[in-house]
């Protein structure tokens, strides 16, 4: 007895601390996973990174909680698996009936019931009225995606600063179909992408009335992650305009060429499937460019991001007839650009986890450099930016920041691609979905959702400022010498392009604060078109000397 009795004891001893070890473990593990959530939320982490963070540390917190109390709280078995399982029960059920809805950088969450019809779904599906008369061409067009340049840059024309005294003029607003397409600008007419219902759509507005000219329907629908929860639904691309055509391709991957005064299909072609291509994660995005090609006759180019020599491909811009394709590597969501660097016409596409540069007469690849960026994951956006001397500017977000390339011959006639500065010496204009300004020698753009600016010869910044409510992942544009900036929550700012400091000069709301705003504004002075997936307004921009002859031309 007394041996059983000193078993006893000890037994009672060993125990204790344990007993102790795990009535103190959930203080402890919801402590520490609190302190990790704050520390990351109050530190100097990237907005991205702190909303990972608080997925992953609440992940962490219910996982360890549910063990404890299966396996080592001090309840009956019936109540340990009861209370460990009801969070997840919870879930479940939540998610059976609420759909949560990316609201954008700052961490917001929406939410809708699973049964509520989508904005996009209640609209009714436009009813072409009329034709684009008098399509002409005038000196204040935005043509194409970014306007006519390599960057977001209207010059010529002088804003008024002062928005008490001269504000903004709101001319027309209405709801448009969802999607994150830009618009395009030529004389009086704009031209879009949208999505309504099981139809994605290419429409032709009145810029000075928002009236309806004409609309072409492909029916097709993408929805990137359930009623366009995370990724959103509908068209990225925006439409090109030339020579009273419009080019456009969806978010499938189907390029149309449009009559611009009629909205009747020309040609078309469905990219993927003819190139044994599939679908990035978000959606195609690349809008289409047209550049000169043999013998005069002109070409549209579009990254497909197919294997096998089929990355990059041109089609007739009259006939639609596909005239050469080149690279190997799948797409990411820049649009290629026409730059003459080196004395040679090249093609530059931003690709997966490359940046590829290819003869305009053949496709033939020319050079091609590593930028990291997965299109399933750590996405790249932003466009490259060519630059005198053969050097060009990339940057993009998710952490990796941006780099200047200088190009350059070797004895033989390669060309040599030579970071000037890269991310791993200088992390910063870390853009996600911006693309960056440039003026005097100077970089500005949206680090990860806050306003930076940096030497473009060294990469050294300048400034960042994070502004409250925070600009996020908005857009900018350069008109004239001042940064015009359309809020991820949908206000409109001008800011001083200035490297000694953060100055905010005005602002006004232009879009509602409750809807995302990732679209890029469109200006053909005096008219700003800002919209996002849901609304879509027109506003006159207060002119410094305002020519008569703008109204005039329109």
């Amino acid at each position: 007895m007394s041996t059983s009795s000193s078993d006893n004891e000890h037994g009672q001893e060993d125990s204790a601390p344990v007993a102790a070890r795990r009535i103190w473990f959930p203080y402890v593990w919801t402590g520490l996973l609190v302190g990790v959530a704050v520390f990351m939320q109050l530190g100097g982490a990237d907005q991205d990174a702190k909303n990972v963070s608080v997925v992953i540390t609440t992940a962490l917190l219910l996982i360890g909680l549910s063990i404890w109390f299966i396996r080592s709280s001090p309840f009956s078995r019936r109540t340990r698996w009861s209370i460990g399982l009801s969070p997840w029960i919870g879930l479940i059920a939540f998610g059976s009936l609420v759909e949560l809805i990316n609201n954008g950088d700052v961490g917001i969450v929406g939410w809708r019931w699973r049964w509520s019809a989508v904005p996009d779904e209640q609209l009714q599906m436009p009813v072409s009225a009329s034709t684009a008369e008098g399509w002409e061409s005038t000196a204040n067009d935005y043509p194409r995606y970014l306007g006519s340049g390599y960057m977001a840059e209207v010059s010529g024309v002088q804003l008024q600063t002062d928005w008490e005294k001269h504000p903004p003029k709101e001319l027309w607003r209405q709801k448009i179909g969802a999607g994150w397409s830009a618009f395009s600008i030529v004389g009086k007419y704009a031209v879009t992408q949208e999505q309504r219902g099981p139809n994605e759509l290419v429409t032709c507005y009145d810029l000075r009335t928002g009236e309806l000219i004409w609309s072409h329907a492909d029916e097709v629908r993408f929805d990137p992650g359930g009623s366009g929860a995370w990724g959103g639904i509908g068209p990225r691309a925006t439409p090109t305009i030339h020579k009273q055509r419009v080019l456009a391709q969806g978010a499938t991957g189907i390029l149309n060429c449009l009559d611009a005064r009629t909205g009747k299909k020309l040609w078309s072609h469905d990219t993927l499937a003819e190139n044994g291509a599939g679908n990035i994660m978000w959606g195609k995005a690349c809008s289409p460019l047209v550049v000169p090609g043999e013998g005069g006759r002109e070409m549209v180019v579009v990254s497909v991001g197919g294997p096998d020599g089929r990355s990059l491909v041109s089609y007739d811009f009259e006939t639609g007839e596909e005239i050469w394709a080149g690279g190997d590597r799948r797409s990411s969501y820049a649009s290629p650009i026409d730059a003459e660097l080196l004395g040679q016409r090249q093609l530059i596409s931003v690709n997966e986890n490359f940046v590829t540069a290819h003869r305009s007469d053949t496709g033939a690849v020319l050079w091609e450099h590593p930028w990291p960026g997965n299109s399933d994951t750590n996405a790249t956006i932003p466009q490259p930016v060519p630059l005198a001397g053969d050097r060009v500017f990339l940057s993009k977000g998710y952490g990796i920041g941006s780099s200047l390339l200088q190009l350059s011959r070797d004895s033989e006639g390669a060309i040599q691609i030579t970071p000037l500065w890269e991310p791993a010496i200088r992390t910063v204009m870390k853009t996600k979905m911006c693309n960056v300004v440039m003026r005097d020698g100077f970089v500005y753009g949206l680090d990860n959702g806050i306003m930076q600016c940096i030497d473009l010869e060294t990469g050294k910044s300048q400034w960042k400022k994070r502004r409250r409510p925070a600009i996020g992942h908005g857009q900018i544009m350069l008109i004239g010498d001042v940064i015009l900036a359309l809020t991820e929550s949908g206000e409109l700012l001008l800011v001083e392009p200035s490297p000694k400091k953060y100055r905010e000069l005005a602002s006004v709301r232009v879009l509602p604060e409750e809807q995302v705003t990732w679209n890029n504004p469109a200006f053909a002075s005096p008219y700003l078109l800002v919209r996002n997936g849901e609304e879509v307004a027109c506003y006159e921009l207060p002119l410094v000397d305002q020519p008569p002859l703008v109204d005039a031309a329109l």
